[in-house]
């Protein structure tokens, strides 16, 4: 069978998997009787990986006396869907069909040598039950995977649902994932078994991850591009997830704070096509989320950059130390309240409410201008955004107190994120100013942490030695803030000489 899938996974503990056979929305929609399989897939792929670096996956199913080839691409993954191409086919003999790999027309699958060079890499060793779910205009495959990936001596257990759309609009997933996440834990996962494969073999850990390049181009309409941006915000948020929950990165943390301000400006720029009952309650979901993650973040830039500069220069002196013991204890704190909001069932509930309206919430069907042209849209809004920051800042940022030179940087920042988002759609030159921008905005951080360290030492009631480190400190950021004023002013006079890249 050639085609598309699209799919949604769900990691649970194993323990669920017989509540989940029992949950109404199984025995509700079942159609059938469920299928219990023992699958064993072996995938393949050059000693440099080829395969994997070309975005292509190969496997060999076997199943009893059935032997199924898989090939898939890439695809996209985006609110929580894998949506990809895939080709199976049933095959003879223990190796792969030479033909049939070619037949998919994958640029990779077309070099003899990469071909000639494909070995087993991992396997999955997979318990499934397979149950086929319906109603009027929907059909969904929903898969119990309890098992584990091997790749040498290495092991990583799994247990999972897979929920493919066989046919009908994808919020059926949506609604479906929401329903099992009520009654059991589960967390969205945005890496398939081969994912993990690829990276259990080569010995990799989750990783924190970065913001990817939205693709939008000229002839895209306000509603795609929407998606596109709210899609690439959600992914990288996702996609941290790991990194936190496997050993409590407070770089992931950042990163999914990122994740979440990226969308929050997403849905600022878009209110006007945007808005409509759900999203009070999305924002509202968002707010809590970074209320959760916030206090992680800003106690470890509070650890490294305003306390740990400090104590390095006083090396053995006790009061330094436990001054630095103290904040430790306040950012391993506030870390691991992160960890528990991002295990809760109501992350997992947020993710899932924030793919559903994405795709197909309310505001998709009502606006009069979803079709119209991006590029104008983007103009009026990076215009807004750059008057409204140069209004804030005047001439000289160094004239406004630190309230004022926060709300610049708040600003800031979203005529930054706007100017990433649309980026794609002007000239080079939106390198040179974003670069510009990127500047001020880190000096504009500095000096905040700065407006906060004060404050922050004061209400942490230090006494004796700790108090008087406490003011050490203090003054130490204090004699720095004429310098980064001053930078910020040059910062600022830079930005405003480079020309505005969407103004062509």
């Amino acid at each position: 069978m050639d085609g598309k899938e699209i799919e949604m996974k769900l990691a649970v503990p194993p323990e669920a998997l017989d509540s989940l056979k029992r949950h109404p929305a199984v025995k509700d929609n079942q159609q059938g009787r469920p299928a219990t399989k023992r699958l064993r897939s072996v995938y393949y792929d050059t000693p440099d990986l080829a395969l994997s670096k070309a975005g292509v996956t190969t496997r060999l199913r076997v199943s009893g006396s059935s032997r199924v080839q898989t090939v898939k691409d890439t695809g996209t993954r985006a609110s929580g869907l894998f949506s990809r191409k895939e080709w199976e086919k049933p095959v003879g003999g223990d190796g792969l069909d030479v033909v049939q790999l070619r037949a998919t027309g994958l640029e990779p699958l077309q070099n003899e040598a990469t071909i000639a060079a494909l070995a087993p890499l991992f396997s999955t060793e997979i318990r499934r039950a397979t149950y086929r779910l319906g109603g009027e205009g929907w059909q969904v495959e929903l898969a119990l995977d309890q098992g584990e990936i091997v790749a040498g001596s290495d092991r990583e257990p799994v247990c999972e649902v897979e929920l493919e759309l066989v046919e009908g609009p994808p919020s059926r997933l949506f609604a479906l994932a929401r329903q099992i996440a009520e009654v059991v834990p589960a967390r969205l996962l945005t890496q398939s078994k081969s994912d993990r494969g690829y990276d259990l073999a080569a010995g990799r850990k989750p990783m924190p991850v970065k913001s990817k390049h939205v693709a939008l181009s000229a002839d895209t309409e306000i509603a795609d591009a929407f998606r596109l941006i709210a899609r690439n915000c959600l992914h990288h948020l996702l996609a941290n997830e790991p990194s936190l929950t496997a050993h409590g990165d407070a770089e992931a943390v950042h990163q999914m704070r990122v994740a979440l301000r990226r969308l929050r400006s997403a849905l600022k720029i878009f209110r006007p096509i945007v808005e409509g009952d759900e999203l009070s309650r999305i924002k509202a979901e968002i707010k809590w989320l970074l209320t959760m993650l916030g206090p992680a973040r800003d106690s470890e830039v509070f650890l490294a950059e305003i306390i740990d500069p400090v104590v390095a220069n006083h090396p053995g002196h006790g009061g330094f130390q436990a001054l630095r013991d103290h904040w430790s204890k306040q950012r391993d704190h506030n870390l691991a309240a992160a960890l528990a909001a991002v295990k809760d069932r109501r992350f997992t509930a947020l993710m899932l409410d924030l793919g559903a309206w994405v795709e197909a919430g309310d505001w998709s069907h009502h606006h009069r201008h979803l079709s119209d042209p991006l590029a104008p849209f983007a103009r009026k809004v990076l215009d807004k955004q750059y008057r409204a920051m140069g209004k804030a800042a005047g001439k000289k940022l160094s004239k406004l107190a630190p309230g004022h030179l926060h709300q610049v940087r708040i600003l800031g920042k979203q005529l930054r994120y706007g100017g990433e988002f649309f980026a794609p759609l002007f000239s080079k030159e939106s390198k040179t100013f974003l670069a510009a921008q990127a500047d001020l905005q880190d000096v504009l951080g500095e000096v905040n942490d700065l407006a906060v360290a004060g404050p922050r030492l004061e209400a942490g009631h230090h006494t004796d030695e700790q108090a008087w480190a406490a003011g050490m400190v203090a003054g130490w950021h204090e004699g720095r803030r004429p310098e980064l004023v001053a930078a910020a002013d040059k910062a600022w006079k830079g930005l405003r000489k480079h020309k505005r890249f969407w103004r062509g």
